[in-house]
């Protein structure tokens, strides 16, 4: 027997179980009926059975009084899971938020030209703010949440946001629903042409990343031909070395104020150019199940976030799960600083972000709203520890929000959950 929306709330509102839901809601969650074999313990699979029970069991606890409830959540599918006409329609959502016009202040943030580019803006201005300390996955969350809104409310996207499940397509990413060049992907690779290493530079490392199969524009697909305004040129590449050039340190400043010394331009500058790609399969070799399950062991967030992007141990063989989604698409993705320029971007962090929400949910009580880490990248200079009562800016990505506010996918301003 089925029930209709009607039957579910009035079932939410006296506080009664219901045993249909609708399509978006919990129930939707669950098994289907052929059994299968139970997942391991600690394994990736049974972590990810726990958030689901547990956002499942919080939600059929609610009343239609509470904003987050089986009615209203949306749920996260993974790209190859929706149907094509989904996936469309998503990518015509994006489309559609870069031909509206900018929010950014003009005198700050020249070179942004659409909605799109206001996000982009707002990763590039606040980068030192929200990489390699406490605020990495927080921020990551909420700015992701603004982008979701954009497109929902600017745009008429009725969908909940994809995310890209690394895990299942780390082998070849190319071959991807996200990356294969369809008509229904976010566009191919970029154009092979031979080249050397990137070496990237910012927040006080050196990273050399080997070549990968692309380098050039994305030559096939929704995004070929796609526009990037912000962020700056590697300078032409060499057969040996393409080289990134880190953010300038006055690229906050005013137009008016800048000193007419600089030879780089800012990266907030008007800047003209294909969307590249280099998808990297070395990098694709830390995106594993076991990669995942290597992060989730963390018993702190402090962990959680350094481990994430590799700080944590002096180990080589840890996964940096962060930094190799975005090296693992390559080209623009590898600037740290304007790599939402990259629709591709936001399907990583909705991963992540799935990633942090199964991991709060193994021990919701004590982690749902723990903070760790301190404000700056690498603590270098040292700063203080991150509060709950910090403040998190996104410019004209957003609203200021709490880290408080931030914590929970289903409390607060939020209401979303993982399939």
């Amino acid at each position: 027997m089925k029930f209709t929306p009607f039957l579910v709330a009035a079932g939410l509102l006296l506080g009664q179980g219901v045993r249909s839901a609708p399509v978006d809601a919990p129930d939707a969650l669950e098994e289907s009926a052929s059994p299968k074999p139970p997942a391991l313990p600690g394994s990736f699979e049974a972590m990810d059975a726990k958030y689901k029970a547990y956002v499942k069991s919080e939600l059929k606890k609610r009343t239609i009084l509470n904003p987050c409830n089986q009615l209203t959540v949306h749920t996260r599918r993974e790209w190859g899971a929706l149907s094509k006409s989904d996936r469309k329609n998503y990518i015509n959502a994006v489309k559609c938020l870069a031909k509206k016009p900018a929010k950014s202040d003009k005198k700050i943030v020249p070179g942004a030209r659409s909605r799109f580019d206001d996000f982009v803006a707002s990763h590039i201005q606040l980068a030192y703010e929200i990489h390699f300390n406490g605020n990495l996955f927080a921020w990551h969350r909420t700015f992701l949440w603004e982008y979701e809104q954009a497109l929902r409310k600017e745009c008429g996207y009725s969908g909940a946001h994809p995310y890209w499940d690394w895990t299942k397509y780390y082998v070849d990413p190319a071959s991807s629903p996200v990356f294969d060049g369809s008509d229904s992907s976010l566009g191919s690779n970029g154009e092979y042409f031979p080249h050397g290493a990137t070496v990237l530079e910012a927040f006080g490392l050196q990273l050399r990343l080997p070549g990968g199969t692309g380098g050039g524009p994305v030559y096939k697909g929704p995004f070929a031909n796609f526009t990037v305004n912000l962020g700056l040129t590697p300078p032409d590449p060499e057969p040996s070395e393409v080289v990134a050039l880190s953010i300038p340190t006055n690229a906050t400043v005013p137009v008016e104020n800048r000193l007419l010394t600089v030879v780089a331009k800012s990266a907030l500058d008007y800047n003209p150019r294909p969307l590249t790609r280099d998808i990297n399969l070395g990098w694709s070799n830390q995106t594993k199940k076991s990669d995942v399950e290597f992060l989730l062991k963390c018993q702190n967030v402090d962990c959680l976030e350094k481990t994430a992007d590799g700080w944590a141990t002096t180990n080589p063989q840890q996964p940096r799960l962060h930094a190799a989604g975005h090296f693992v698409i390559g080209g623009l993705a590898n600037d740290p600083f304007a790599s939402p320029g990259d629709p591709a971007f936001y399907l990583h962090h909705a991963m992540f972000d799935r990633v942090f929400s199964i991991w709060q949910a193994q021990d919701p009580s004590k982690r749902t709203y723990q903070v760790g880490g301190t404000k700056t990248p690498l603590n270098n200079p040292p700063s203080a520890n991150v509060t709950l009562d910090d403040i998190l800016e996104f410019k004209a990505a957003g609203p200021n929000y709490t880290m408080r506010d931030t914590l929970s996918a289903i409390n607060g301003k939020f209401c979303y959950i993982y399939e």
